[in-house]
């Protein structure tokens, strides 16, 4: 053993004036008696130099020396060598998504403390996670490693390529520990394992609207990273409601679910999965269709029946600019506009009104268009005859007339209904909402929306913000943890799903090469903290014991 200070040991000369005091305070005294004559006689005792030491030597000043010795040991900071493994360690913390499970954390933290303690540094540590960060420079001080270490937290993000990481600290180290709970992939010296808990979570979750439009089809894919069959319960919820549906999965497995949704149009999805478990994070996943608020551009006659059964299909507003759908009723467009487009006993360039004609018996062709729809209880009186461009399909005639065809051009997508609604029952009954709700879902078909990984950049596009808790953010945004997100357009709202990676769990272990041995070096261990508890235990005695003696 050897002291890192050892001048502080003068501190026990302060001993000699205590010790000086003590005795000089301690003389005998004279006490009264009442007569002399019974001590006639009696030859006194005389003390041994021993005896008289003893009685003028108590517990107080025992205690008083010996907190001056331990109070000296303290300040001369003892040290003492031992052996441990020789070479600069450089410490990779994985921090991704996987280790945000329930007690993984404190398992690395664990580990890493280990690690501390039985080298001989110096150290650094970083953060494997995206991005990579460094916790802690390389210092020589082992204190200061074991406190920093405390900051290490978990992130909700992938991990990129370890070479990505260890770039941050290029210099040579003796020795690279990588702990982690997924050792897939990693090509390192030395790595330490941390057993996972066992999870049950959504890997996969897509939506799609049906060709009819009525449904949709959700996909899912569900991990089982148990060692148990486990019945899970699945909920989607929309803005159409919810869907409820259950599953077993065999364990150490992945299960592919399709479920079909009913409802009415919907942007939003939500995947819900119970039981919960220790990584809540993949129990839960979102999914937005590109469609937002739909703009209509009106034109010609209004008409209450038609505008309530486009209203019914989501969020709809009347606008100017650059609208998602035109609508045209009872009138001739001067030019194609560069949207889909409506036309209502109407006509556009491209399918000019030719004129007005009685109608004739309706006859239907097969189409997804009419799914449901019963055309024969359609009492229609006019109808519009227009020309029909050559790349038309022709859903409904009267007689030989197109009353219902739809057809694609450079410009957008085109479905004509060439009948007077004013002059047809049609409008009050149950079949046009949902003739109207099929047209639409042509015309505007549901694709994949904005979606994000939590910790990757998102480059809004122009005009588009994103509401946060933070604030709105434009340009690009950094994603901080998963969920729906609202972005403001010049169009109207628009929606943003954000997840954990896909990957944040996976089944399998990686094979570990064996760790080489390292060469052992002296490091010093500080021994002055275990002077500091019987020291404090000594100095608490000694003020009970002197109040005691002062009463």
């Amino acid at each position: 053993m050897s002291f890192a200070q050892p001048w502080a040991w003068f501190w026990t000369l302060v001993l000699i004036p205590v010790v000086m005091l003590y005795f000089l305070r301690k003389r005998e005294q004279d006490f009264p008696v009442s007569a002399l004559f019974l001590w006639e006689g009696v030859k006194p005792d005389t003390p041994r130099w021993v005896e008289r030491l003893r009685a003028r030597v108590d517990l107080l000043l025992f205690l008083q020396v010996l907190a001056v010795i331990l109070a000296a040991a303290v300040l001369s900071q003892p040290v003492r060598e031992v052996w441990r493994p020789a070479g600069a360690t450089l410490l990779v913390l994985d921090a991704s998504a996987s280790t945000a499970a329930e007690g993984t954390r404190e398992k690395i933290l664990r580990e890493a403390e280990e690690v501390v303690r039985r080298t001989a540094g110096p150290w650094a540590v970083i953060l494997w996670a995206e991005p990579p960060e460094i916790l802690l420079a390389p210092t020589s001080e082992r204190d200061r490693v074991l406190a920093v270490l405390k900051d290490y937290e978990p992130h909700l993000t992938r991990r990129p390529d370890l070479a990505q990481a260890l770039a941050l600290l290029p210099q040579s180290w003796a020795r690279v520990v990588v702990i982690t709970d997924n050792p897939v992939g990693i090509q390192a010296d030395e790595v330490v394992v941390v057993p996972r808990p066992e999870n049950l979570g959504i890997t996969a979750f897509c939506v799609r609207p049906s060709p009819d439009g009525l449904r949709y089809e959700a996909f899912l894919r569900i991990l089982n990273a148990t060692q148990t069959y486990k019945d899970a319960q699945i909920r989607i919820i929309s803005e159409a409601g919810e869907f409820l549906a259950r599953r077993l999965v065999p364990p150490q497995e992945e299960e592919e679910v399709i479920l079909v949704l009913p409802g009415a149009r919907a942007g939003t999805f939500v995947a819900e999965l119970r039981p919960n478990d220790a990584f809540p994070w993949d129990n839960m996943r979102y999914f937005v269709l590109g469609e937002g608020e739909i703009t209509v551009r009106w034109e010609g006659l209004e008409n209450r029946y038609l505008w309530a059964a486009i209203q019914a299909i989501g969020r709809v507003r009347r606008g100017e600019g650059i609208p998602d759908l035109v609508v045209a009723v009872s009138t001739d467009l001067a030019e194609d506009p560069e949207a889909p487009v409506l036309l209502v006993g109407a006509g556009l360039p491209s399918a000019p009104r030719l004129g007005e004609e009685d109608a004739g018996p309706l006859r239907a062709e097969s189409s997804s268009f009419l799914a449901h729809l019963s055309p024969n209880d359609w009492r229609v009186e006019r109808v519009h005859r227009l020309a029909l461009p050559p790349e038309a399909e022709v859903i409904l005639w009267a007689e030989d007339i197109p009353v219902l065809f739809r057809w694609e051009s450079a410009r957008g997508r085109r479905v004509a209904l060439a009948l007077d609604l004013a002059r047809s029952n049609l409008p009050l009954l149950p079949d046009f909402p949902v003739l109207i709700h099929h047209i639409l879902t042509w015309l505007l078909p549901q694709e994949p929306g904005f979606s994000a990984v939590v910790g990757e950049a998102v480059e809004l596009p122009q005009g588009f913000t994103v509401i946060t808790e933070e604030g709105p953010v434009e340009g690009v945004w950094v994603p901080n943890k998963p969920g729906i997100f609202r972005m403001e357009t010049a169009k109207g709202p628009r929606y943003l799903a954000v997840n954990v990676p896909w990957d944040a769990f996976e089944l399998g272990e990686g094979r570990l090469e064996k760790i080489p041995e390292t060469k052992p070096a002296l490091a010093t261990v500080s021994l002055w903290p275990w002077f500091i508890l019987p020291l404090l235990f000594l100095l608490v005695g000694e003020a009970v014991l002197f109040a005691k003696r002062s009463r």
